[in-house]
């Protein structure tokens, strides 16, 4: 009997009540996270004629909940192994609800730029420690496929849906409940978080161990590169204090750099970029992203502004995105560990540069069904299999490429 008890299967988590609440829990935080990435540009012409914002400045709302949220993700990583997932979780999610909160009652494009900042860094604190309960809570192999594979097909879900529920809430009631709507799923993840996930004590960690100063230099430096790429066009770009700030971002990249060589403890050892391929997932998966939300960002303000679309117009034309975006994460969970990463990285760039070439070529007066629908309908996929594709081998979900293979 002993015999039999030690080499019969692990049970499996995922068919417990706990389980799939606990899988529901990663997937709310993971929804909610990149859902503030895209459901704020609906929004964004009432935002701008409410608060009084320019053009210009009112990149920022989309931006800094993006830049704060990349630049401390990897420290929320680091903190979340430091001082446990439980803890990290439920600091981030009070700190992106708090922070909700004042971005719906915000009077001030300041008050509403700052809010969206400190959004961010709750959500990077989130996201981690999400991702990191999923790993260690389903430990069969089949367990995590399919619980990574829900994760992910939401998250790609969740930045396409967020310009169809910005729309909806934009027309129907205000555009400050594009943020105010957070706080119910705030309140049902935080009560998740205290009655699933077991309480933990770590040690105390050294503040070294961290690595602070890395994500301040590299956060820095993306904020202060955006910040000249939105003032360049009127101050002028061979104008010295455009110059000088480009050399400043520059200087805090390099810095960033020189700190993760030196520190030993790094948030981004450098020796990961010897593995093969990695690299190039990397920047695809940056100009997947950066095509995506460029895309919500103009087209949105070109349907409302030129087309004069009303808000709950505009969100639901981005239903084909939504549909594709659905349709591909599906596809690339079941393809990826038959095919590799591959075939999906290229087929995905090459259409979402295809689906930017389209809608760059958008004439001034033109109609949704020859103008936007084609670009609009090649983005979805374009997104979900460049976002998944470059996530399911660094967490060991699918076969070993050439793309995903160290180089020996």
């Amino acid at each position: 009997m002993e015999a039999l008890s030690a080499t019969s299967p692990p049970t499996s988590f995922l068919k417990t009540r706990r389980g799939r609440l606990t899988l529901a829990l990663v997937c709310a935080v993971a929804f909610i996270d990149l859902l503030d990435a895209s459901i704020v540009n609906i929004a964004l012409p009432h935002i701008r004629t409410d608060l009084h914002f320019s053009v210009q400045s009112l990149q920022w709302v989309a931006s800094a909940y993006l830049l704060t949220y990349g630049g401390f993700l990897l420290l929320g990583g680091r903190a979340a192994d430091l001082l446990g997932r439980r803890r990290l979780l439920v600091a981030g999610t009070l700190l992106f609800g708090i922070s909700s909160l004042v971005c719906g009652l915000a009077g001030s494009e300041g008050v509403l730029i700052g809010a969206r900042l400190a959004q961010g860094v709750g959500a990077a604190m989130m996201s981690p420690a999400a991702l990191s309960i999923l790993t260690t809570s389903f430990h069969t192999r089949g367990d995590r496929v399919k619980a990574l594979g829900a994760w992910g097909g939401v998250a790609a879900l969740s930045g396409a849906l967020g310009v169809i529920f910005g729309g909806v809430l934009t027309s129907e009631v205000s555009w400050r409940w594009v943020f105010f709507v957070n706080l119910p799923v705030v309140a049902v993840i935080l009560v998740a978080s205290l009655r699933l996930i077991d309480k933990e004590r770590p040690k105390a960690p050294p503040l070294r161990d961290f690595d602070t100063v890395g994500a301040g230099l590299i956060t820095g430096g993306m904020l202060l590169l955006v910040y000249v790429l939105v003032n360049a066009p009127s101050v002028g770009w061979g104008n010295a204090r455009t110059l000088g700030e480009l050399a400043g971002a520059l200087a805090l990249v390099v810095f960033f750099l020189f700190n993760e060589q030196r520190h030993s403890n790094p948030l981004v050892p450098l020796s990961l970029f010897k593995i093969k391929g990695l690299g190039a997932a990397d920047v695809t998966q940056i100009l997947a992203m950066a095509g995506f939300y460029t895309m919500f960002f103009l087209v949105t303000l070109y349907m409302e502004e030129v087309l004069h679309y009303s808000a709950i117009h505009a969100g639901l034309c981005y239903l084909p995105v939504t549909v594709g975006a659905g349709v591909g994460a599906g596809v690339a969970t079941k393809a990826i560990p038959k095919i590799g990463t591959r075939p999906l990285i290229v087929t995905g760039a090459l259409l979402g540069a295809a689906g930017v070439f389209l809608l760059s070529r958008i004439p001034l007066h033109g109609t949704y069904l020859p103008d936007l629908l084609p670009g609009i309908v090649i983005m979805g996929p374009a997104w979900a299999w460049c976002w998944w594709a470059c996530r399911m081998p660094q967490m060991g979900v699918c076969r070993p490429t050439r793309l995903d293979s160290p180089r020996r």
